[in-house]
């Protein structure tokens, strides 16, 4: 599979990602890592792949958590690919109805698994409220 290739297997393999958290699809989200996959949000504790199925579901949910990656750069080397994306984060909280929009740069690690792209780290900060 040359570099092209390659590059839009990773392009869709993010989009599918953003629409199962669209969803709060939080028993397929875990399939999107590797078994020793790593998700590390800025201000929170580290997450394994499968610890995310018990702690992402029902906040992408009650939150109406809505993401959308734009996609900066992908570097290919070997098994692994480095991204880097910009994101923008909807959610609403359930209390007050209040909407919260914010942007942030988004950093992935990809490890490529039996000819699939699978995260292997994610990190982010957030850049500023919108």
């Amino acid at each position: 599979m040359n570099n092209h290739d390659q590059t839009l297997d990773i392009r869709n393999t993010l989009t599918d990602y953003a629409k199962t958290l669209n969803t709060a699809d939080k028993a397929a989200i875990p399939g999107f890592y590797t078994s020793d996959g790593k998700f590390m949000p800025e201000g929170y504790k580290t997450l394994g792949s499968f610890e995310l199925l018990k702690s992402s579901g029902d906040y992408l949910k009650d939150y109406n958590f809505k993401i959308e990656y734009s996609i900066q750069d992908i570097v290919i080397d070997n098994h692994f690919a480095f991204v880097v994306a910009d994101a923008k984060t909807s959610e609403k909280d359930p209390v007050t109805g209040i909407t919260f929009d914010k942007q942030s740069r988004d950093f992935f690690v990809f490890k490529k698994i039996a000819d699939q792209w699978k995260i292997y780290r994610y990190l982010f900060n957030k850049v500023k409220n919108i």
